[in-house]
């Protein structure tokens, strides 16, 4: 019994050791799977995106909300981009056909029709009765050495247009013999169109021709600037003021009137004398002395 006794001791003992055995033997294997590269590969591409569920959606949702607003933000830019293109073109453009006079051309600007005085008695033509009309430069003119019965119709801002809007009491009430038109200045600091400075003066002259048919129509050039006198302050162009006296002569010529080329007369190197002025665009003493002394010449 008691031999049988240790043989169960003994055979509990193996089966004891046998199990540690096999439970090594799993550790063994576990760990050597752990490290097997092939399987740490496995590991790797295995999808886990159950394993961070809401996390995942809610960067896909804030990815999509920053897609969006940048794709808004593009829009706006993209928007205001061809705004400010289109706006330079246009702006570019009404410059280029302003100066080129392509508006008028394309509108087929013509001078304003003018209509016949309605009056109740006939106007005889008043002997020696001068009417000078014009902005700043007959706004200036100094009349202490002229012998003769005179008008002065004049305001610093007078343009072509003020004057034609209101010819009956501008020129027709005054009767004038003869007429000194002076204008076109002011036109410019505003930006009319050479065409429509032109058509302003041709419709003037064909008021009075109308209205006053027995006076003299004298039409002046526009006078010439120097901006290289200190203290000069303007912007006026002066290729556009050698346009416009282009053009003033060709309607003078077409329009059978006489045309007066102070430019000529008061210019130097087509410079305003500086003999003439002291700002550059005003005339004065000497420079208007020079002016009467032309316009005598025609009268006398």
């Amino acid at each position: 019994m008691a031999v049988k006794k240790k043989e169960t001791v003994k055979e509990e003992k193996k089966k004891t050791t046998r199990k540690k055995k096999e439970e090594v033997v799993k550790l063994e294997d576990t760990t050597r799977i752990r490290v097997d590269d092939n399987r740490i590969n496995d590991a790797e591409s295995l999808d886990v995106s159950f394993m961070e569920g809401k996390k995942k959606r809610v960067n896909k949702e804030r990815i999509l909300k920053e897609k969006k607003d940048h794709s808004f933000i593009y829009s706006l830019l993209k928007g205001f981009v061809i705004l400010l293109v289109i706006s330079t073109l246009l702006v570019f453009g009404y410059m280029y056909a302003r100066d080129n006079d392509l508006l008028d051309k394309v509108f087929k600007v013509k001078p304003q029709e003018v209509k016949k005085e309605k009056v109740e008695k006939p106007i005889n033509k008043m002997d020696y009765n001068y009417l000078f009309i014009g902005d700043y430069h007959t706004y200036g003119m100094e009349f202490n050495d002229f012998y003769k019965p005179f008008v002065q119709v004049c305001n610093e801002e007078y343009t072509t247009n003020d004057v034609l809007e209101n010819l009956r009491d501008y020129i027709y009430i005054y009767n004038p013999s003869d007429i000194f038109i002076e204008l076109g200045n002011n036109d410019i600091k505003e930006d009319t169109s050479v065409k429509q400075v032109i058509n302003n003066l041709e419709s003037i002259v064909n008021g009075i021709k109308l209205n006053r048919s027995m006076a003299n129509i004298y039409i002046e050039s526009l006078y010439p600037i120097n901006d290289e006198i200190e203290g000069y302050d303007s912007d006026i162009d002066k290729e556009l003021i050698k346009d416009i006296n282009e053009e003033i002569k060709n309607m003078a010529k077409r329009l059978d009137i006489k045309y007066i080329d102070m430019y000529t007369e008061l210019s130097e190197n087509d410079l305003l004398k500086e003999d003439y002025t002291d700002d550059g665009i005003n005339l004065n003493e000497d420079g208007y002395k020079k002016v009467f002394k032309v316009i005598n010449r025609l009268i006398d």
